[in-house]
């Protein structure tokens, strides 16, 4: 779940909000300090060309699936609404399929969630401009979802999308897609 670090200048009579901006919580932990240490080095607009992820995708064009034996790495961006691609089948029983999410938001507010029921880790939380990656293992065939896990924007619950887990002998291809149907 995420939360708000906010700091506050306390030196004069009223409380003035310096800075406002999303943070891992853990609410029993406080810190105090002066305003002057930080506040000229915060950071408002996440560039991508920064993210150095081996496995960043930068733009919607560069989500793909790829097999390499029974690995999968899925090369997905995230984007206020939508995940891509959104719609993944030709996984099978046995793959470790590795999910590589790249928020291409670039402001500070908008980070995504992602979760898969099931997955090795836990559910991720991409800042803007990040890629992190998420290990799945499928354990039954049938279609799985995935969502975002961060409250992000007015179409919050249309972040989602499925995969399509084949028996292991399967000759499904893989195939994806972004908003429609796989045929």
């Amino acid at each position: 779940m995420e939360h708000t670090d906010e700091l506050y200048d306390i030196s004069g009579e009223k409380l003035e909000l310096l800075l406002d901006m999303p943070t891992h919580g853990e609410p029993h932990y406080a810190a105090a300090m002066e305003a002057d240490l930080v506040k000229e080095r915060s950071q408002k607009i996440y560039n991508l060309e920064e993210n150095k992820h081996p496995y960043a995708a930068f733009s919607d064009s560069d989500a793909k699936v790829v097999r390499k034996g029974n690995e999968v790495h899925i090369y997905m961006t995230t984007i206020r609404s939508h995940f891509t691609p959104d719609n993944i089948e030709g996984i099978k029983l046995g793959d470790k399929v590795f999910f590589h999410v790249t928020n291409l938001e670039q402001d500070f507010d908008v980070p995504h969630g992602f979760a898969v029921l099931g997955q090795n880790t836990s559910e991720l939380l991409v800042m803007p401009g990040q890629t992190k990656t998420s290990v799945w293992e499928p354990t039954k065939v049938g279609v799985w979802p995935f969502y975002c896990t961060d409250f992000c924007s007015a179409l919050h619950q249309e972040m989602q999308g499925y995969i399509r887990v084949s028996p292991k002998n399967s000759d499904v291809p893989l195939k994806w897609s972004m908003g429609e149907d796989i045929e």
